[in-house]
């Protein structure tokens, strides 16, 4: 359970952040250590969460309802 919420933590990260090596930076982790954490989120939820080029990571429309609903969890979550 505590990898997923810090499987949540850093794709929201990815996403506040606006890329990997932002979101590496700021987290204190280095980009393959985030890259792995999306991977696995991805792959446990059975569906692409962000669409990446070599510029720019944006939401897919599946990315933009996991990220709103990891909000509400890590939320809950603080609160608890």
């Amino acid at each position: 359970m505590l990898d997923r919420l810090h499987a949540m933590k850093v794709f929201l990260a990815v996403v506040d952040e606006g890329g990997f090596t932002a979101a590496a930076r700021h987290l204190s982790m280095t980009v393959p250590h985030v890259t792995r954490h999306i991977a696995a989120l991805e792959e446990r939820l059975q569906t692409r969460l962000l669409q990446r080029t070599t510029r720019r990571v944006s939401l897919t429309a599946a990315g933009a309802r996991s990220a709103e609903r990891a909000r509400d969890i890590l939320e809950a979550v603080d609160l608890a």
